[in-house]
């Protein structure tokens, strides 16, 4: 899956989460600083895919199979980030700007680890 599809559909789970109602074309395309028609033609797709539901002049939601996607990106984004703070040392906004490069590429093998690594870390500090 393409980093743009998974950026989509985490911005998307999370506004929808938040303000309980679809995310319009506009209000994503600001989020995501990409052209109101871009947004569009993504939906489009999205919606092909099976990710999410289109409907113009109301929004954009996601499907079963797209939240557990977007659900899967974020924790992949929470476990990175949580990995950059408490073990390696960075401020709060370096590691969330790392962890979404990061959370693209991880194979679920070094999440699993990393997920492991963290609580394992965690007792002995504490």
């Amino acid at each position: 899956m393409s980093r743009s599809i998974e950026d989509y559909l985490e911005k998307i789970y999370l506004f929808v989460k938040e303000n309980k109602r679809p995310i319009k074309t506009t209000e994503l395309a600001k989020m995501l600083n990409i052209n109101p028609s871009a947004i569009t033609n993504m939906a489009k797709r999205l919606k092909e895919l099976g990710y999410v539901k289109y409907e113009p002049y109301v929004g954009i939601s996601l499907t079963k199979e797209g939240e557990e996607i977007a659900k899967k990106i974020i924790e992949k984004h929470q476990t990175i980030k949580t990995f950059l703070i408490i073990c390696l040392g960075l401020n709060e906004e370096e590691a969330d700007e790392e962890a979404c490069k990061l959370e693209h590429v991880v194979s679920d093998k070094v999440l699993d680890r990393l997920k492991m690594f963290i609580e394992d870390y965690k007792k002995v500090k504490h």
